[in-house]
């Protein structure tokens, strides 16, 4: 039984080290802007920097099969909370990234920064042996991949409106045994920090050059709207039958099923002439029997 168990352990392990991370987006900083902003003095920074972040976690094709049908409906994917040591470092990075470039000072700042994180498809260990590692078989002998796409945004008010900064990456890990050696350089988790690190730097720098560009301080930044509100619901999950009750020039379905029309009653059937109609039609007269030949004895 030991046995059993130290070679099931052993097959395990190169799970953990048999894969190596890329990194990839438009997450290249300026350096020229990046030097202005860290000495520009001048700058009003935020006084309070409000950051958030909402994570879809991994999801295996399987766990999708049969939704929508009448025994199980549509899912709703919600959020997920990561791990309280995941957020609150990334949390302080933020703050601190920020300060360092001067765009943060809680003491004689200005107006809010709202920065927001949202991750699709970010995945733990324990996810993977629950479905991605069994789920594909012979994945040490072809490579298989995932992706964690990230998308941050920094919003703040200025000049009257509001400003928004939007960033994308995108982290590919791809597992394989011959990936082992290369595990140590490209883990998963430090390619993860060090993209959200990147993607924090490229928000600094476009915050600033668009705080440079309203030319005023930053304000108060106003409430969420609704359309916002209605963005941070939970996704939904496979395609609902559409809505068959609508009809062109209404901006709002109806729950009542659209009644037909009433056929049009005031078309007319062309008719012909007075005179036309008051002609009998012409009689056909049988043509002439045609007459026999000389030599040819007549019918009696």
């Amino acid at each position: 039984m030991k046995n059993i168990k130290l070679t099931l352990l052993l097959a395990a392990l190169p799970a953990f080290w048999g894969c190596a991370s890329f990194n990839s987006g438009d997450t290249r900083v300026d350096r020229s802007m990046a030097m202005a902003m860290l000495e520009d003095k001048a700058v009003v920074p935020f006084a309070e920097v409000e950051i958030s972040w909402r994570n879809f976690p991994y999801r295996a094709p399987t766990d999708s099969i049969g939704e929508g049908s009448a025994s199980r409906p549509a899912k709703k994917i919600k959020p997920v909370p990561v791990g309280y040591g995941d957020e609150a470092d990334f949390v302080a990075e933020a703050r601190e990234i920020f300060n360092r470039a001067g765009l943060y000072d809680k003491a004689r700042g200005q107006g809010t920064l709202r920065l927001e994180l949202t991750t699709f498809g970010r995945w733990t260990y324990g996810d993977l042996f629950r479905s991605f590692l069994v789920d594909t078989g012979f994945i040490f002998i072809i490579p298989a991949s995932l992706r964690v796409n990230y998308f941050m945004t920094a919003d703040f008010a200025a000049g009257g409106k509001t400003v928004r900064v939007e960033t994308e990456a995108t982290n590919k890990t791809t597992f394989h045994l011959l990936l082992a050696p290369l595990y140590p350089f490209l883990s998963p988790g430090a390619k993860e920090n060090s993209l959200l690190r990147q993607m924090l730097w490229r928000s600094a720098t476009d915050t600033y050059s668009r705080l440079k560009a309203a030319g005023v301080p930053a304000a108060p930044l106003p409430p969420k709207t609704q359309e916002q509100r209605d963005a941070d619901l939970p996704l939904s999950g496979p395609p609902v039958q559409p809505d068959r009750t609508w009809l062109p020039g209404e901006s709002n379905s109806s729950e009542v099923p659209a009644a037909p029309e009433e056929p049009a009653k005031t078309w007319t059937v062309d008719t012909p002439p007075a005179e036309q109609a008051a002609q009998p039609a012409p009689v056909s007269t049988p043509a002439p029997a045609a007459e026999p030949a000389p030599d040819e004895p007549a019918d009696d």
